[in-house]
């Protein structure tokens, strides 16, 4: 799947306050999710980013059968599209690729990679990952301390039928994951760039 932000870094370099708005999305926080959107002649890939926490209740590394378990049943929840975002039924949208993995720890756990009509692996999720006990029980939030968040990561495409139909995008995502509170997203169409605040109160996106 092609980096989506690429597109949107591409359509922004005009515009430097939208530039440190995005920066400042790229923090960590809880209850924020953070998406990209692209729509581009009837393709549309959106791109989100969610912090641990919001998805299944934790951010450390996932050692115990149980949080191994909360992990899996996440991606498996974000593998399928409808779970998360909903695209207007008449523009005729099909799914050609999706992949969901969760970034932990100081390094990347690649959980899952799966496209729509591949079979989902999703085994050996933290293998050969231990940390110190005593980074554990640190509790001076440094830097070390940082890295060790874990932010799962989705993306999508489509392809669709007819692009004008493509007004709205809703996301059930909030039904899914209860923690979630928020989504920062950022939309690029063939007319133009936003921004916007999609709310577990106001669960849609408008594109302009």
């Amino acid at each position: 799947m092609k980096p989506i932000h690429l597109a949107l870094a591409a359509s922004t370099l005009a515009t430097p306050v939208f530039a440190q708005d995005t920066r400042e999305m790229d923090a960590h926080v809880h209850g924020v999710s953070t998406a990209e959107i692209a729509v581009e002649h009837g393709k549309v890939e959106i791109n989100i980013h969610a912090p641990g926490m919001d998805i299944v209740g934790f951010e450390y590394e996932a050692t115990s059968a149980e949080d191994k378990d909360a992990v899996e049943a996440a991606i498996r929840t974000m593998l399928m599209p409808e779970n998360v975002v909903a695209l207007p039924e008449a523009a005729g949208c099909r799914l050609t690729e999706v992949l969901a993995h969760l970034h932990g720890g100081d390094r990347d756990h690649d959980d899952s990679d799966a496209h729509m009509d591949g079979d989902h692996d999703h085994e050996d999720h933290a293998e050969g990952d231990d940390h110190d006990h005593e980074d554990h029980a640190a509790d001076d939030h440094d830097h070390s301390d940082e890295a060790r968040h874990s932010e799962f990561h989705v993306s999508y495409a489509f392809a669709c039928e007819d692009e004008d139909a493509l007004t709205t995008i809703s996301f059930p995502f909030f039904t899914q994951f209860a923690n979630a509170q928020e989504i920062e997203a950022q939309y690029v169409t063939e007319t133009g760039a936003g921004q916007a605040e999609i709310t577990r109160d106001e669960p849609e996106l408008t594109l302009e």
